[in-house]
């Protein structure tokens, strides 16, 4: 029960520790003296040396302190955390982003300011040189016309440039982070949702991830029979009888504390049986070098001898076998041996039980016991969505070859087992870097794996440009966890490693990672909706800036309303794409490139067409082309200008709704957005107050509901324009 303080090698005594605070495996590890030199390197598996965290669960000794501090290799760990991490996917993406748009808003600014002087001073001159001279030398009238360039430049900057896309990420993350928490899942550094939704690449811990970490007994079985279950035991009395007494007495256990995994897991299959009467008169404890434990009884009936043990001793010492309660001669030894080889071929730890009464010379036979880390509930079809979604799972342990294939077969990360998807650390190892990389894509599972190994997994692949997500619980994992793109920590982990991911996974189930890829896709496609969204609006207003003045309306939206418009489009509209639910339609999306740009071909595509209609349904509004008989189409008519700002409002709502939806359907899954709705009401309400209570200085005058109701339908057109836009694009495809 000890925790070993510091780094040094066994001197005296023997003894088993538990190293799964650094290792992550489960199993007692037994150590022994040998020698009193320190070894060159430090190595978890080496059998002289202990380690700092690690708990002795059997033995005694006496070590010799060598490193301490920071020299140890818990130490060591925590100066690897301290290593900065690489930029996220998404703040390299929203940089490269972000220049782009300011590059376009700050020259569409430039150009609308330019062409405002222009007009002012040589279009309104009639070309005129003298004119023009004239209102150059002007230096009270020129500064009022760069002044009034100066403004609108200044207003197509705000408009243009997306100043609430930082809030938008902000909310959408947060909100996002609530509902993961009742699935399940902690986010301790909020960027870590969405790189998870990009993953190609993750790689797992076996032991505590896949598995339970708690080994169980899996059944008890003999050549002709298998018993499952308390209730199949039960239909043979003696075999039951004889394996509750030896679980009851012949295992380390006092009041339920205490033993080795071992003995826990057969203790655990008959804990909730009432103990058999019987007196104790001598027990010898299990130790590796017998690789048995023995327990003598004396019982109502007889005298009893119970072994358990290493299926190879225990058979060795037995002469005969009991076969539903009747004794058989043991001529079919090598028989059980081979069928113990079987079992534990699968992945499974065996264990072998015998007995004899006090009249007996030797040992008679009872059965097997086949042991075995289970897989966590769900974890097949958890492991299958991931993979499904199209990120490659790995899965890293410290078990042999043959251990390690059965359990990555079971659980749906292996499929064939085979030279390139199966590989020993210790080849692994012996690989250049070029090697590795070409080995990494066809990898599937890693065997006797050191932590070093999962460090340059990361890095290897980080290079190969994938994004790369790790799972784990102990103090090994620590490093690697802060080193990969997103760490997964299990809640029952070390406090390290919690401290290091980026995600917790508070039930400890695999399930969780398959949702944080949906969620991080959710995140990622609300961005793109947003971004499309606000690009759209702003082509249209900057389109209306430059080309409202060929039709003699110098200033089509004030800017006291371009505010409001840009209000809608950042702050009102990030708030409504942030409530975007998960749609499952997301995980059969391949994952996205580290270097995947925000804007696609086919984002751009749509903000040109669906742009470029806007700004022609408010041109063919400004030209008077339409709504003749509704209003005057004087630049100067009040209500001309207030139903062209109305106009503008709702043609923007409508394409806020066009845009929340990336299938086919326009309204699909609308009303899984609450906030959209109400925030969409919340506009079109104030847009309303503003038109009949704005007054001067919003320059709005109430309109009659004819005109009212003629804005709301031209405004609409964008809704079967966009229906007509996918329609044709779906048929190109096809």
């Amino acid at each position: 029960g000890e925790t070993v303080q510091a780094d040094g090698i066994l001197i005296e005594g023997s003894i088993s520790v538990n190293q799964s605070a650094l290792n992550g495996e489960a199993a007692e590890i037994q150590k022994n003296p040998a020698g009193k030199v320190a070894p060159k390197e430090w190595r978890l598996e080496d059998k002289a040396c202990v380690f700092r965290g690690s708990t002795v669960t059997e033995g005694k000794g006496v070590a010799r302190v060598c490193r301490v501090g920071q020299n140890t290799f818990y130490g060591g760990v925590a100066a690897g955390v301290q290593e900065q991490t690489r930029e996220s996917p998404l703040k390299a993406r929203l940089s490269v982003l972000a220049k782009q748009i300011s590059r376009i808003g700050y020259f569409m600014a430039a150009v609308v300011a330019l062409s405002n002087l222009f007009f002012s001073l040589v279009v309104d001159n009639g070309f005129s040189i003298d004119r023009i001279q004239a209102s150059i030398t002007d230096f009270q009238g020129l500064f009022s016309k760069l002044l009034h360039a100066f403004s609108l430049m200044i207003t197509v900057i705000v408009v243009a440039v997306p100043e609430g896309l930082p809030m938008m990420i902000t909310v959408v993350l947060s909100s996002n982070m609530k509902r993961m928490q009742r699935d399940g899942v902690a986010v301790k550094k909020m960027v870590g949702i969405e790189t998870a939704g990009s993953l190609n690449i993750l790689f797992t811990d076996k032991t505590g991830t896949l598995t339970t970490a708690n080994l169980s007994v899996d059944s008890f079985f003999t050549e002709k029979e298998r018993y499952g279950s308390i209730h199949q035991l039960k239909r043979n009395p003696k075999l039951y009888n004889l394996l509750c007494l030896c679980a009851k007495y012949n295992t380390d256990i006092s009041g339920g504390l205490g033993g080795n995994q071992t003995d826990k897991a057969v203790h655990a299959f008959f804990e909730k049986e009432i103990k058999p009467k019987a007196h104790l008169l001598a027990s010898t404890p299990f130790d590796s070098v017998k690789k048995y434990a023995t327990a003598t009884l004396s019982t109502d009936e007889s005298e009893l001898t119970l072994i358990k043990g290493a299926p190879e001793i225990v058979i060795g010492m037995c002469d005969g076998y009991d076969e539903l309660g009747s004794a058989a001669s043991f001529s079919n030894r090598e028989e059980l041996l081979a069928l113990y080889r079987k079992e534990a071929a699968d992945g499974k730890r065996i264990l072998a039980f015998g007995y004899k009464r006090r009249e007996d010379r030797s040992y008679r036979f009872l059965c097997f016991a086949s042991l075995r880390d289970k897989l966590r509930a769900g974890v097949k079809q958890a492991v299958k969505e991931v993979q499904d979604a199209g990120v490659q799972v790995v899965m890293i342990t410290g078990d042999g070859r043959e251990t390690a294939t059965a359990i990555a077969r079971e659980c749906g990360v292996l499929v064939s087992a085979d030279n390139k998807s199966v590989i020993e650390a210790e080849a692994f190892r012996a690989m250049t870097d070029e090697e590795a990389k070409c080995a990494i894509p066809s990898l599937r599972v890693i065997c006797r794996a050191l932590p070093s190994d999962k460090m340059r997994l990361v890095e290897l692949s980080q290079s190969l440009g994938l994004v790369v997500g790790m799972t784990g619980d102990g103090i090994n994992d620590a490093t690697a966890l802060k080193k990969a793109d997103v760490g997964f920590a299990m809640g029952s982990g070390t406090e390290i490693a919690k401290s290091c991911a980026d995600i917790v996974l508070t039930n400890d189930h695999f399930s969780a990672i398959g949702k944080t890829v949906l969620y991080g896709r959710t995140i990622f496609h609300s961005i793109r909706k947003f971004i499309t969204f606000q690009l759209i609006m702003n082509l249209a207003a900057c389109g209306v800036s430059f080309l409202g003045q060929f039709f003699g309306i110098d200033n089509p939206i004030t800017i006291v309303q371009m505010l409001w418009v840009n209000m809608i489009m950042d702050t009102l509209g990030g708030l409504a794409f942030a409530g975007e639910p998960p749609l499952l339609h997301y995980m059969k999306e391949k994952p996205k490139s580290r270097t995947e740009p925000i804007l696609t071909r086919k984002m751009i595509k749509k903000i040109l067409i669906t742009g470029s209609f806007t700004l022609a349904v408010c041109l063919l509004y400004l030209g008077g082309l339409v709504l003749r008989g509704r209003f005057d189409a004087s630049p100067s008519d009040p209500h001309f200008l207030t139903g062209f700002f109305a106009l503008f409002i709702f043609i923007g709502l409508f394409n806020s709704i066009q845009t929340r939806s990336d299938r086919f359907r326009i309204f699909h899954g609308i009303f899984g957005n609450r906030p959209f709705l109400l925030i969409l009401s919340l506009i079109a309400c104030i847009q309303l107050w503003i038109i009949y209570r704005g007054g001067v200085l919003f320059r709005t005058v109430p309109l009659s509901f004819e005109q009212l109701m003629s804005v709301l339908s031209l405004s609409f057109l964008v809704i079967p324009f966009e229906f007509f836009r996918r329609t044709f694009d779906k048929l190109g495809k096809n």
